[in-house]
């Protein structure tokens, strides 16, 4: 196993690098702060396969959530009890991961953005958990814990903080852009009236910062709502997950069952990314 997680690690490392080294910044400036006009628009053909091709990728992604709407919905209030019990578990997973990952990301972000140099360095390495799966990062851990102790106890704690680790590049890519344009606009004035600490976290960072912190908290719990990494080493049969349980009851063949956890592992996704995101948008202009 930890033979595979290496050359796993190895290969999205040289993607991740190929990636890095291809991307090009943007070398344009502000522009006449226009928006701007996409003359090729407005050719009707253009604009006729703009059309087929946005209908094909709306139908690729709209039809399996349709049929699993279609048949989850008749099966949603009548789920054997664990299968609510396992999405009980994994609000409590998203919650904390989402929270875990504000905690990790913010502080970095702040940091990445203060420093004239090394920012880029800090921020390569909070960008390390794209080139490793959670199951590698899971094998990784697992091995480390399993001489001390028993890892079935600590899946749910470790769940949540892999998958913080594994949203840190999302909210680092939202946040850190916003906290330079922050710093940019109103750390000159910040510094002269001395708001340092609590304060400046208080009255400049928190409410000028609310639309990415709930974006990023948003997008984490969407994230570890779903995931099927590490809970699949580490989970207990009595202390699964919803994704587990979900796995689970489409390994028994029982696909009504399996569509109405389906149903219901998309509502509570997308509910908890609503939550947060509105959440961060509320009276974020004030």
């Amino acid at each position: 196993a930890a033979y595979l997680a290496c050359a796993q690690f190895a290969l999205a490392i040289l993607a991740v690098a190929l990636a890095f080294r291809l991307a090009k910044p943007s070398a344009m400036g502000a522009g006449l702060d226009r928006p701007a006009v996409r003359f090729e628009a407005w050719d009707p053909l253009l604009r006729a396969q703009d059309a087929v091709l946005l209908t094909l990728v709306t139908l690729f992604l709209a039809t399996p959530l349709v049929m699993i709407a279609l048949n989850g919905v008749p099966r949603l209030l009548d789920l054997p009890p664990q299968v609510y019990w396992s999405a009980l578990r994994s609000v409590l997973v998203a919650l904390s991961s989402a929270g875990l990952c504000l905690v990790l990301a913010f502080p970095m972000a702040l940091l990445i953005a203060g420093l004239r140099r090394g920012g880029a360095l800090i921020e390569g390495v909070g960008y390390l958990s794209i080139a490793a799966s959670p199951l590698v990062i899971g094998t990784g851990l697992f091995i480390l814990i399993f001489p001390f102790v028993d890892p079935v106890s600590l899946a749910l704690p470790v769940t949540a903080l892999v998958n913080a680790v594994m949203s840190l590049p999302f909210a680092l890519r939202a946040l850190t852009p916003e906290v330079r344009r922050v710093e940019s606009d109103f750390g000159p004035l910040a510094d002269s009236l001395s708001l340092t600490g609590f304060a400046r976290l208080r009255l400049l960072w928190l409410p000028r910062l609310r639309r990415p912190l709930g974006f990023s908290a948003g997008l984490a719990a969407a994230l570890s709502m779903g995931d099927l990494g590490v809970i699949a080493l580490f989970a207990d049969p009595e202390a699964a997950t919803l994704p587990l349980s979900l796995y689970r009851l489409m390994a028994a063949y029982r696909m009504e069952e399996a569509a109405g956890a389906a149903l219901l592992l998309l509502m509570l996704s997308l509910g908890l990314f609503w939550l947060y995101d509105r959440g961060g948008r509320s009276n974020a202009d004030l």
